[in-house]
This record gives structure tokens, C-alpha cells and sequence, in this order.
């Protein structure tokens, strides 16, 4: 486990450019085995010692900030880094939130796919403008208003950032495993074991009899080899550039021909249909969102591959 010594190092140099990185994490990492020298005493223990040094150096963006040696404000020094982070934080919920939101409501109106996707696009584009804006302007107000007096919030030691790893995890393989148990239980439960039956006697299954004949198949496959390269990748131990072509291939083995298939054909079969005639505009709407959450978890699953990598690689 990293030490906050390791965080608070990882937390400044990843500010600075490439080439500075190693010597200015040498020159802060015996910075601060100094002070906590300095700072322990017969009685301190030695983690009170190393917190008590790091509150007293302060937000890790500052010192990152004043070790490049240029400016890094926007509306004032005082306030440019806790306008950053919240920034942040609010446009990465508001965005996808917004726009999710907006995509379903419009295909579950009736709104055809694509027209549905560049409204969502469009309308959530122009709140994301607008909640940026405002938020800037709220910070501009409070650096105004408040010049001289001290900036209400305080950097602690709890906010620093975890070091990003390229080590994989008993937890995370163990919830990928099960999700893909689940999926093809899920897979195997709608056709065998559903609930519903007509009155013939007969159960109704949820997806189209036709598909098990390749694509169901298919698919059923694709998460097995995912099982499967989950529980190497823990062996593995680490990821690695092979690692994360191999998940970004077999993501793409599962997202493309899944969104080909929602895109071109029914895939409920048509018992259920009949059966459920009410839920026929719900349906519909949630097979015309469905293509957009593949992509999505695809395309999340990949680039969370390669910043692993990535990540792994600045911090060695």
C-alpha cells in the first residue's frame, strides 16, 4: 500500500513535464524524509509525524503550480485550483447525465435513433456551456468580492489522490467473473427457466428463438473468452500493452456485432410480443437505447485499458 510520502510525490510530479518528473520526485521524496525526521519526536508515531508534514506543505497542484514556474490561474491564483477541481467533478456528472437522460426519454417518445441521438447531443453540449459558464462566473464574483480574506476551503491530507496501478485486482476479477456468469445465466434463464407462460402451457422466452442458431451462440462465447482473459489478466498480475489490445479486441468482438444486431433486426421473439402488446412502445424505445449503452461500456472498457497502461507507465 502506497504511503501518503508516495501519494503527495505522485500527486505533484504528474503536473510537470515528463523529463522532470524523476529528479523532482528524488528531490521531494528526501524533502520530505527530512522533515519527518525533523518533525518526529520520542512518543510521535510516525504516520502523525508524515500526515502532520504533508497538511503543512499543502495542495500538492500548488506546489506543482510553483515547481513549473509559470501561472496557473484563470480568474485568480487563489481560487484557480479549487475552480478546477469542481469544474471537474460537476461537468463529468452533468454531461453523460444529461445526455443519457435526454437519449431514453427521446427514444421511449418515439423519436427515431438517430434524430434522437443529435438532439440528446445537441441539448446536452449546450448545458454543459452553460454550467461551465455560470460556474466560472460564480468564481470570478467570489474572487472579487472576497480579495484578502482567506479562500474558505482548506487542502487536507484526505484529499490527495490515490497512484494509479497497473496491477489487477482478486476484487475486480472476482466481480468480472461474476458478471459474466450472470449475463450467461441470464442468457440461458430467459430461453429455459422464464417465469411467463402462454396459455398453451408453453414459457415464453424473452429473445428471438432465431438467434441460436449463431448469434446467441456467438456471444455466449465471446463471454466466456472474457471470463476467461479476466482470470488471466489476475495471473498475469499486472497490465501490460498485450493485455489491453487483448480486452480491447474482445470488447469489440462483443460491441460490434451486438449493435449490428439491435440495429438490423427484432431480437424479441415474437410470443413475447404478442403476449405483451401494452409493452410494446417501452420495448422498443429500450432496444433503440441499448446499441448507445454498448458503445458506451465499450468504449469505457477500452480506454480504461489503456489508461491503466498509461497511467502505470508515468508513475514507474
Amino acid at each position: 500500500m502506497e504511503s501518503l510520502s508516495d501519494r503527495y510525490v505522485w500527486a505533484v510530479v504528474r503536473r510537470l513535464p515528463h523529463g522532470r518528473r524523476a529528479a523532482v520526485a528524488a528531490s521531494l521524496r528526501a524533502e520530505l524524509a527530512d522533515a519527518i525526521a525533523a518533525e518526529s519526536a520520542p512518543g510521535v508515531d510516525s504516520e502523525a509525524a508524515e500526515k502532520a508534514v504533508i497538511t503543512r506543505w499543502g495542495d500538492p497542484d500548488r506546489r506543482a503550480a510553483e515547481l513549473a514556474g509559470s501561472p496557473a490561474y484563470l480568474i485568480g491564483p487563489a481560487r484557480f485550483f479549487d475552480y478546477r477541481r469542481l469544474m471537474t467533478i460537476v461537468l463529468s456528472a452533468v454531461a453523460p447525465s444529461v445526455f443519457g437522460a435526454l437519449l431514453l426519454a427521446l427514444l421511449l417518445s418515439g423519436t427515431g435513433a438517430w434524430q434522437a441521438l443529435g438532439t440528446a447531443l445537441s441539448i446536452a453540449f449546450t448545458v454543459t456551456v452553460q454550467v461551465a459558464f455560470w460556474l466560472t462566473v460564480a468564481f470570478a464574483i467570489a474572487e472579487r468580492v472576497s480579495r484578502g480574506r482567506p479562500t474558505p476551503s482548506e487542502w487536507d491530507v484526505s484529499d490527495l489522490p490515490d497512484i494509479p496501478t497497473s496491477r489487477v485486482g482478486i476484487g475486480e476479477t472476482i466481480v468480472a467473473v461474476l458478471a459474466y456468469l450472470l449475463f450467461i445465466g441470464l442468457v440461458l434463464w430467459q430461453r429455459n427457466i422464464w417465469v411467463v407462460e402462454s396459455a398453451g402451457g408453453p414459457a415464453i422466452p424473452l429473445l428471438d428463438e432465431r438467434l441460436w442458431e449463431f448469434w446467441i451462440p456467438w456471444f455466449i462465447g465471446v463471454a466466456v473468452a472474457e471470463l476467461v482473459f479476466a482470470v488471466g489478466a489476475f495471473l498475469i498480475g499486472r497490465w501490460t500493452w498485450i493485455v489491453a489490445l487483448v480486452n480491447a479486441l474482445l470488447a469489440l468482438a462483443f460491441a460490434v456485432p451486438a449493435v449490428v444486431l439491435l440495429w438490423s433486426e427484432d431480437v424479441v421473439s415474437p410470443q413475447f410480443r404478442s403476449t405483451f402488446e401494452g409493452l410494446g412502445p417501452l420495448v422498443d424505445g429500450l432496444l433503440a437505447f441499448a446499441p448507445f449503452i454498448v458503445i458506451a461500456v465499450a468504449l469505457l472498457d477500452i480506454i480504461g485499458g489503456v489508461r491503466r497502461v498509461l497511467a502505470a507507465r508515468r508513475t514507474a
